[in-house]
């Protein structure tokens, strides 16, 4: 009973910030997007794994992509509840009025803490250096994410609600924020995911949706859309 209504808060949750998406686009400059993504992700050893992205973002409007990025990057699993990731990604327009290259070097470091009630709280910091154009910047971005795992026929259902804030060295200050709540699926049946850094031979299908906000940037509020398709070979 309890995972249905997990579930049940879940859907609400999505489709009310649909409806306050919908509702902030009449009344400001919302731009509505979908964020599509493929991870692949292949173990080397109990410690180092291969981690590789491609995603596009692509204007609900016009139903165009706008812009592309490609990643290569490798995974540490330093402790039970500490893991590290450094890699590179490649971002690129796809059409539009503002054409862009950028190269990335990305470091992350993600903590992990179970709470009560068998929520787990994970705090992930990033630091990314940029070249945009061929323009250096450096950017830091802190995430924050709760989530609770429910069994359902077996298999991992797992909503979350996250937080993030990101510091901008070409403004000098905090210009963008992020909110996504969402449910990753596990179609695999097995061990939990929740208690898993590194999952084995598993497809998880994360569905979510998140509002940004940025004071540096246009469109400055955006409301998306993300399907991430996350195989673990």
């Amino acid at each position: 009973m309890k995972v249905h209504v997990w579930m049940l808060v879940c859907v609400v949750a999505l489709a009310a910030a649909f409806s306050s998406g919908a509702r902030a686009q009449q009344d400001s400059e919302d731009t509505k997007q979908f964020w599509p993504e493929v991870d692949l992700y292949f173990p080397l050893n109990e410690k180092f794994r291969l981690f590789f992205l491609a995603t596009t973002t692509k204007a609900q409007e016009t139903r165009e992509n706008t812009e592309g990025q490609v990643g290569a990057h490798l995974d540490y699993h330093l402790y039970r509840r500490v893991s590290l990731r450094t890699g590179y990604r490649y971002g690129f327009s796809l059409g539009g009025s503002d054409p862009f290259k950028e190269h990335r070097i990305i470091f992350e470091q993600t903590l992990r803490q179970p709470l009560p009630l068998q929520v787990l709280l994970s705090d992930r910091n990033r630091e990314d250096l940029r070249w945009v154009n061929g323009e250096f910047s450096a950017r830091y971005r802190n995430r924050v994410t709760l989530e609770r795992e429910f069994k359902l026929l077996n298999r991992a259902f797992t909503p979350y609600g996250s937080a993030e804030g990101f510091y901008d060295s070409r403004f000098n200050t905090w210009n963008r924020n992020r909110l996504a709540v969402g449910v990753q699926i596990a179609f695999k049946r097995g061990t939990p995911l929740i208690k898993l850094i590194h999952p084995k031979e598993q497809f998880v299908l994360d569905l979510y949706v998140t509002r940004q906000n940025d004071s540096r940037s246009q469109p400055s509020r955006v409301k998306a859309l993300g399907m991430a398709f996350n195989i673990y070979f």
